[in-house]
């Protein structure tokens, strides 16, 4: 299994490689040679009607639509770099507090590199598609000993964020393999390319179930209006493939559009439901990585969404409900006792356009644990380093006051500046956040660059 993994994972790396030299001309057919639909950087074309246009078409290494075998290769990635600067009742924190909490990815103390990804997408045969993304290693050119050891210090390559082939019969019917992120809520689903703020609400966040190795098929446009994704995936998270011995993760969507109906530019009203047989688990460290991702304590989960856009304003609403587990769940090989109580939360996103690129961005999250007075606990980013995190000593990195609580209430506030698109957009963004039951209440600044291809 490990060699199969291997050579998947070489095949697309070279192949990424091997396409962005393009320092000697392949062995083509005529009908490539000759088309003169071609374009892309391969056939020295890129088109668009601006600078901007051109500049980005030539991420796109090979493009035509009428070449029987190959429709397109072209590279895909992100870099999100952002600084942040926050109060609470504890005191002032910022991105060093963030690095010295044990976090990696941030650079020269004050930028945290959010994500870095890298990767291909390739459309062959008309109906088929392979695509897929590493995660960058941003602490490689520091060669420090965290995360890795010795020579893996200085690595490109982190782990598989996606890897994924797609047999597309129609749009009803899309078949698709191989490793993807899952998205339980709206807010999940929109890619971090697009999102408005700079992170994802407290409970999205806690029901996150990771980027997954399954089998899904997904599919719009059923009767006009309906639409649908089903996947299973084998539950643990781990860097590349999994191996299946672990549990399984459901997750199923139905989707109704009724843009037609209420003679908005876009309106689609959606429920997701999602079953982990294995709630908690976590598979064990190898020699080489820190630490796999925890499957979250959840048995079920549920969201209702709506999502809306007319004109300059759109809004987008998550309701979330998360049923917890209580038990034993076997964590790096250990077995360990788990309790999580029930999570509820709603959120609600407003967008408004005020000028051409300028967009104010707001959210209110309102989250609750009604059975357990410690059932909502703070994320790493940022609030939950922010006020007191030990960053000496045996115990660096552990919180000592409480991130724990049973009712959470935030409200943030941003202005996004789109330069070209969500390809580079500048983001500014101020929230407030209250942990009752808890020991947080503070405000934190957050302003960053992204940029995607």
């Amino acid at each position: 299994m490990n060699n199969i993994k291997r050579a998947v994972l070489a095949s697309s790396v070279i192949g990424c490689l091997s396409a962005q030299a393009g320092t000697e001309p392949a062995a083509t057919t005529d009908s490539t040679t000759s088309s003169s639909t071609a374009t892309g950087l391969l056939v020295g074309k890129f088109p668009g009607d601006t600078a901007w246009d051109k500049a980005w078409s030539a991420f796109t290494l090979y493009k035509d639509d009428n070449n029987q075998i190959l429709q397109e290769f072209s590279l895909q990635g992100r870099l999100q770099v952002q600084y942040a600067d926050g109060h609470s009742a504890n005191g002032h924190f910022d991105v060093q507090d963030y690095k010295d909490a044990g976090k990696d990815g941030v650079w020269d103390d004050k930028f945290d590199v959010r994500r870095a990804y890298l990767g291909f997408k390739s459309k062959w045969f008309q109906n088929w598609k392979l695509e897929g993304q590493i995660d960058v290693n941003t602490n490689a050119p520091v060669g420090a000993k965290f995360p890795y050891a010795s020579v893996d210090d200085y690595r490109l390559y982190k782990d598989i964020y996606d890897l994924y082939l797609t047999y597309v019969a129609s749009d009803a019917l899309n078949i698709s393999i191989g490793k993807q992120e899952i998205k339980l809520s709206r807010e999940q689903e929109i890619s971090s390319k697009e999102i408005v703020t700079f992170e994802r609400s407290l409970v999205t966040n806690m029901l996150h179930a990771g980027n997954l190795t399954g089998l899904w098929v997904n599919g719009k446009g059923i009767q006009e209006h309906w639409l649908y994704d089903v996947g299973v995936y084998a539950n643990n998270q781990v860097p590349e493939f999994s191996e299946f011995d672990a549990g399984v993760l459901f997750l199923g969507k139905v989707g109704y559009d009724y843009s037609a109906e209420s003679k908005l530019d876009s309106a689609i009203v959606s429920f997701r439901y999602e079953h982990n047989s294995d709630p908690g688990y976590q598979s064990a460290v190898d020699s080489v990585y820190y630490g796999y991702g925890k499957a979250p304590a959840f048995t079920d989960a549920i969201c209702l969404s709506n999502d809306i856009i007319q004109g300059r304003f759109g809004l987008t609403t998550d309701v979330l409900y998360g049923f917890g587990y209580s038990g034993n769940a076997e964590q790096n090989g250990k077995n360990v006792a788990v309790d999580q109580a029930d999570v509820f939360a709603i959120n609600i996103i407003p967008t408004y356009f005020i000028a051409d690129g300028l967009q104010l961005a707001g959210r209110i999250q309102y989250a609750t644990s009604p059975d357990d007075v410690n059932g909502l606990k703070l994320g790493n980013r940022y609030e939950g380093v922010s006020p007191d995190y030990k960053t000496s000593g045996s115990k660096k990195g552990q919180r000592a006051s409480d991130a724990s609580g049973d009712g959470y209430v935030s409200l943030y506030l941003g202005l996004n500046y789109y330069i070209y698109g969500n390809k580079l957009k500048i983001m500014n963004g101020l929230e407030y956040s209250h942990l009752a039951g808890g020991d947080y209440e503070g405000t934190t600044f957050l302003s960053g660059l992204r940029m995607s291809f």
